[in-house]
């Protein structure tokens, strides 16, 4: 890995079309794919022959979203209302970057991890100014327990579907090679970035990936220990990919409804009408119901998923890391 851009082929002449760069329908949520995704792809068209960078346009989905926090403690009905439509704007140029990069063709290794670590500052900053605005309207302490609940829980979620839809997008596609993301080669590229003298963001956003990865592996393994995929290769076939959508394709469909984007566009309607308990009541009860019932699904889904392909002679083959395999 590095963490430089480098061209996988000269980028089209003319913008591709939306369909092409979509990364998958089956794992977004219906607003994502219907609004965002479409707002986001005539955002790209408007910059497509600018000098404008995939990473560059992280960097203004940050800035909008961190600009929401003043706005928050300002908490005006026109500054709440501001800030809504800017956190989904942000949401919005979320989603660009990645339309950006598959419509010029530009692989970034460091791309998936900025945008990692953009999407926990704009976070971060917006849910403080939530709170903020929470309690200077009703100094309650049981606010702390319902906004630490609504965040842990809410980053818990996001990192979960990020893992199911990774795997649902490799395992579902004929021409991928079976081998996944191993931590051991991230961290290795993160010792290589240490080493350098590369900017402190990069750094910074390589650490996070790291951390990010390896929390997500953790908790699947808890979780859903069949649907680990760190130490195994996989056996890619039409007859694979066909098992693994016939068991998952609507489980993806539901984690997309707790993902990182429904959170978005939630709250921000919930700040621009000033209603932000209702949001912080959709995050602490009806999300986490799901939550836990699609643990259990994934659990069941996943077992069944490594015996259907065992028995059409396709079982994934276990893979030691070469340091344990030397020792």
């Amino acid at each position: 890995m590095t963490e430089s851009s480098t061209a996988a082929g000269a980028a089209p002449a003319q913008m591709p079309p939306f369909e092409s760069l979509l990364k998958s329908r089956a794992v977004e949520d219906p607003v994502n794919l219907w609004f965002n995704r479409p707002m986001a792809y005539l955002f790209v068209r408007l910059v497509y022959r600018t000098r404008i960078t995939p990473n560059q346009i992280t960097f203004m989905a940050m800035v909008v979203g961190v600009a929401t926090f003043p706005l928050f403690l300002i908490g005006t009905p026109e500054a709440m209302l501001a800030a809504g439509i800017l956190l989904w704007t942000s949401a919005i140029l979320d989603g660009a970057d990645g339309i950006l990069a598959r419509a010029k063709r530009l692989h970034s290794d460091i791309g998936r991890a900025l945008d990692g670590l953009v999407d926990t500052v704009v976070v971060g900053f917006s849910a403080t100014g939530a709170f903020y605005h929470l309690w200077a309207n009703d100094p309650d302490p049981m606010w702390f327990l319902w906004m630490g609940i609504a965040a842990v829980t809410a980053f818990f979620q996001a990192w979960l579907y990020d893992f199911y839809k990774e795997s649902y997008m490799k395992m579902t596609d004929p021409s991928w090679d079976g081998v996944p993301e191993r931590i051991e080669d991230i961290e290795r590229w993160w010792a290589e970035t240490k080493a350098s003298n590369k900017p402190w963001y990069v750094k910074w956003a390589t650490k996070s990936y790291l951390d990010l990865v390896s929390n997500q592996a953790k908790w699947v393994a808890f979780f859903t220990p069949a649907a680990t995929r760190r130490h195994k290769t996989f056996r890619v076939t039409e007859e694979s990919c066909a098992i693994y959508r016939r068991r998952h394709r609507w489980l993806i469909q539901l984690w997309s409804l707790i993902s990182l984007a429904p959170h978005a566009y939630l709250f921000s309607i919930a700040a621009m009408f000033d209603a932000l308990p209702y949001y912080i009541f959709f995050r602490v009860v009806p999300a986490n119901a799901l939550m836990l019932v699609l643990l259990v699904w994934q659990r069941i889904a996943s077992r069944r998923t490594l015996a259907d392909l065992e028995r059409a002679g396709l079982a994934p083959e276990p893979w030691t890391p070469p340091a344990a395999a030397a020792a």
